[in-house]
């Protein structure tokens, strides 16, 4: 075979392979159930990871005020599960998600998940109004020193958003790297992949 042609092919080749690579990476969907038995940490979308009951971390010791004056400790949460959204005013995915997040909070309501957002890096005043632009129904930690996230080490955010899912007995099941859905799904579509995750956290998935 001429070396030209062998070139060639190896090309077309190798970019074959990536892109059968790239597909699986992405999953093609909202595929969020581990491997059952394998008891291994698992990326199951391009931004979720699922953590096994056995390979859980407990939240840390962490208690804070919030924007709206009260407090939240976090073992408060203990018997419930949580989401926890770090998010900014000046961050613009975070905006992409809101909504999601809002109507999450509301559809859940009554399964007794408890959302607490998480605002760091931020002033007190934007945050403020970030939340009354969209009518949080929820509280947020008010963290402009992003203490938590240190705190929470290799499973906290470098920058928001990310969103924890905290099973009923404090443990963190599941992180969200990013906006829900990549921030361009309707409200809609991201309120159901989270309630799909807390599903999956508290083993109530398929």
């Amino acid at each position: 075979m001429p070396r030209r042609t062998l070139v060639g092919a190896c090309a077309t080749l190798l970019v074959a392979i990536l892109a059968v690579l790239v597909v699986r990476a992405g999953g093609g969907g909202r595929g969020l159930a581990p491997e059952s038995g394998t008891g291994q940490v698992r990326e199951v979308a391009a931004n979720v990871v699922l953590v096994p009951q056995g390979r859980r971390a407990a939240l840390p010791a962490f208690s804070g005020p919030t924007l709206t004056g009260g407090s939240i400790d976090l073992a408060s949460l203990r018997g419930h599960p949580a989401v926890l959204n770090f998010w900014a005013s000046w961050c613009g995915p975070c905006r992409a998600e809101q909504k999601g997040l809002v109507e999450a909070s509301r559809r859940l309501r009554s399964g007794g998940v408890r959302f607490v957002g998480v605002n760091i890096r931020d002033q007190r005043a934007a945050a403020g109004a970030y939340q009354d632009e969209f009518g949080v129904p929820y509280p947020s930690i008010y963290d402009p020193a992003a203490r938590l996230p240190q705190l929470l080490a290799g499973q906290g955010p470098d920058s928001p958003p990310y969103t924890l899912v905290v099973d009923s007995h404090g443990r963190i099941g599941a992180r969200l790297f990013g906006a829900v859905a990549g921030g361009r799904a309707s409200a809609e579509v991201q309120a159901g992949i989270l309630a799909d995750l807390v599903d999956q956290v508290e083993g109530r998935g398929p």
